[in-house]
């Protein structure tokens, strides 16, 4: 179920056809590519994602649709679900890190995993860091601009 929106950025540009700021207004958009298994937690989190212009959502239910869709998008984030059916979150970013485009390339990792043993094992990978399920909101966003800045910066 790979699903590539692009929102407000595309209509900007269209409407500015050949003008600086639609181009401009494309250009600072970033590319989030999310990994789920769960299509309530994919739903959600693009619910999240279309409330922040600046923001584009590239979703995905399996590693498989990831390792396609992130050759096509150039994302500048991954935010990827631990435990999925087949290729876990691990192993997929260990796949995608080891492509030259991607090594730079921040990542979060989505858990219902709570266990310290488990926090502590995501916490010694390349990953930026690590959303806990539940989450809202506001701490999503507050933990992707962190990983975003953090890119940059």
């Amino acid at each position: 179920m790979y699903r590539h929106r692009r929102r407000s950025g595309r209509r900007l540009a269209d409407r500015h056809r050949g003008d600086e700021r639609g181009r401009a207004a494309v250009q600072r958009r970033v590319r989030v590519l999310h990994v789920d298994d769960d299509p309530e937690v994919l739903l959600l989190v693009q619910l999240i994602f279309d409330g922040e212009p600046d923001l584009e959502l590239v979703s995905c239910s399996s590693a498989d649709e990831a390792r396609f869709a992130a050759t096509l998008v150039t994302p500048d984030l991954f935010l990827i679900d631990v435990m999925m059916p087949g290729t876990d979150g691990p192993t997929l970013l260990e796949e995608l890190r080891s492509r030259r485009e991607f090594v730079h390339v921040p990542a979060l990792f989505v858990t219902a995993k709570a266990h310290p043993s488990d926090l502590e094992a995501l916490a010694r990978t390349s990953a930026a860091g690590v959303v806990r399920k539940p989450f809202e909101a506001p701490t999503l966003m507050s933990q992707v601009r962190a990983s975003l800045v953090a890119r940059v910066g």
